[in-house]
């Protein structure tokens, strides 16, 4: 029984414990196939853990193995041979990606996209075409992002994964591929307004608006400048500034511009504000032209918490008499009541912007567009505008 029970105990360990496992992450067949992954020997057999499940092959088949230690060192002496710029990064990227080495792959990404932030690719045809195929390698980068279960998932969920592994540790490269998987995804424009209008995350509200901006659907570029205005948070605010500048800035003052007169006072600073962020010297007129009404046709404030609170006296006093007879005798019987007087007050607690406020945001924004100080009356603005010197003058009034 003991020796019965010493076999049993034996097979269940050996079923039980793992096969070895060896690092050779790369497996090249002799049909072309490139194998990436952790590779297991089952006789004649290998498996192969990718990422997308595992491939069974016969050992026969394999013309190349290499394990994890030579992909790097291979990618490291190539590294040292095509040096630090950063068309030598992207390169590298792609070599490290084809190979499994991911986290290199990211490591590398993330200098292409940090060099071509500094490049300034709208000014160079250089760094242009090295963002057009950035941009190709960041839009296959999918399995990368997004698990296997979310990738045949509905537009709207995958929409909202993507966004979800926006967060504030992820990296330059990691958040240029999430962007423009986002700018590719077919037919997102709706589920990524809703994400830009609805996620709590402030860096995934932004996340949405980038791509809004770099999709073709027309109006996307006003939902980026609505939500310049309106957004409750002022970080997402300045953001979806910096997202539209550049693109037709006159058409975006011309849009924002009845907000200059809006019912809210909140509207009126803000689209000051915007206008302050776009830089554009169209908006100086504008601004001009409202500062003396500044205050005119504010909606009433909405309502807050509301109390009162009554200061009263009280007096006694006879009103009438009510005459009784018993036996043979009259009795006056009084009527007593109060006379009551003193004053009640109703009040109802609400937040106003003052006028105050909304022209000095007005003249703010007109000394960021133009340098100069407008004075905090805005009657004189009109005068001032004519003052200006010349060539800021010019800016301003010029060519429309």
């Amino acid at each position: 029984m003991m020796a019965l029970s010493r076999s049993c105990l034996f097979l269940l360990f050996a079923v039980a414990a793992p096969l070895p496992v060896v690092l050779a992450d790369e497996v090249r067949l002799d049909d072309g196939r490139v194998l990436v992954g952790k590779v297991v020997e089952r006789g004649d057999t290998l498996e192969v853990t990718t990422r997308d499940g595992v491939v069974v092959v016969q050992k026969d088949r394999v013309t190349t193995r290499r394990t994890d230690n030579e992909l790097r060192q291979d990618l490291a002496a190539k590294a040292r041979e095509v040096g630090t710029s950063t068309f030598a990064n992207l390169q590298l990227a792609l070599l490290a990606r084809e190979t499994g080495l991911e986290p290199e792959m990211w490591r590398h990404l993330d200098r292409v996209v940090t060099g071509l932030a500094a490049a300034s690719p709208a000014n160079d045809a250089g760094a242009a075409s090295l963002q057009r195929r950035l941009d190709d390698l960041l839009a296959d980068l999918e399995p990368e992002v997004l698990a296997r279960k979310w990738r045949s998932a509905p537009t709207r969920i995958r929409v909202h994964q993507l966004l979800d592994r926006m967060r504030a540790d992820t990296s330059p490269g990691r958040a240029a591929a999430i962007e423009m998987l986002l700018v590719r995804e077919p037919n997102a424009d709706q589920d990524l307004r809703n994400e830009a209008r609805r996620t709590g995350a402030e860096r995934q509200r932004i996340a949405a608006l980038a791509a809004l901006q770099r999709r073709e659907l027309a109006g996307n570029d006003r939902c980026v400048l609505r939500t310049a205005v309106l957004d409750g948070s002022s970080k997402v605010r300045r953001a979806a500034i910096d997202i539209a500048r550049g693109h037709d800035d006159a058409a975006a003052v011309r849009y924002l511009a009845p907000g200059l007169m809006h019912s809210n006072s909140k509207v009126r600073v803000r689209t000051a504000e915007a206008f302050a962020g776009l830089g554009s010297r169209d908006a100086v007129e504008l601004l001009v032209l409202a500062g003396p009404n500044a205050g005119v046709n504010l909606a009433a404030a909405s309502p807050g918490v509301r109390a009162h609170v009554a200061f009263l006296q009280q007096q006694a006093y006879i009103r009438d008499y009510d005459v009784e007879v018993a036996q043979a005798a009259f009795i006056a019987d009084p009527k007593v009541d109060v006379l009551q007087s003193g004053s009640v007050l109703d009040v109802t607690v609400a937040g106003v912007y003052e006028e105050v406020v909304i022209v000095r945001a007005y003249q703010k924004a007109l000394q960021q567009l133009t340098n100069q100080d407008p004075g905090g009356d805005p009657r004189r603005w009109a005068d001032w505008l004519q003052a200006l010197p010349d060539p800021a003058r010019a800016a301003v009034t010029g060519n429309r």
